[in-house]
């Protein structure tokens, strides 16, 4: 694993459990054992992790939705939430996205830019999905569950209740499964 890696990993999990607002060169350089400079060596500016952070986040996001089968409607949706429920760790984080939307007003752009681009990734996925199974109203759904399943995490996490996740998560999916 690369320095560049290891810098990346221990932002992720500071922006998870704290936010991006929160997180600072000098823990990071503390969390992988070098110098403040040296995070500045890979990352610039704090912009510059974040949009990396974010990038890399959805790719390999991008990379577990690609293997989801999404032949059956309700087994794909499933599948889909089970990425959310893995972000989930009560007390410690939540989808980086979720974290990095709540944040929005306070980001630069760039980061922005890579967050809002994340959520799109999502939304054109479900879309996609719900018309292939022919689900009424495919875009208006895909927004529907992706605001579910980040609102989910972030009221479940304040509430340090998993079950309001799943809940809400099914709340979501079910109408689309029932149909």
């Amino acid at each position: 694993m690369t320095m560049k890696e290891k810098i990346l990993d221990a932002a992720e999990r500071r922006v998870r459990g704290a936010g991006f607002a929160a997180m600072s060169f000098r823990e990071l350089a503390t969390d992988v054992g070098i110098k403040s400079a040296s995070v500045h060596y890979h990352f610039p500016t704090k912009p510059d992790l974040g949009e990396a952070l974010v990038a890399r986040y959805a790719e390999q996001f991008k990379e577990k939705l690609d293997q989801i089968d999404t032949s059956d409607l309700g087994a794909a949706l499933r599948s889909y939430v089970a990425l959310y429920s893995g972000a989930l760790v009560l007390n410690e984080t939540i989808c980086l996205c979720a974290v990095m939307g709540a944040e929005s007003i306070g980001l630069p752009e760039n980061v922005n830019q890579r967050t809002r681009a994340f959520f799109e990734m999502n939304r054109l996925w479900l879309s996609a999905l719900l018309a292939d199974h022919s689900v009424d109203s495919p875009e208006a759904n895909a927004g529907l569950i992706v605001a579910a399943l980040e609102g989910g995490m972030i009221i479940a996490s304040t509430s340090n209740d998993r079950a309001l996740f799943e809940q809400i998560a099914e709340a979501a999916i079910g109408r689309m499964i029932a149909r």
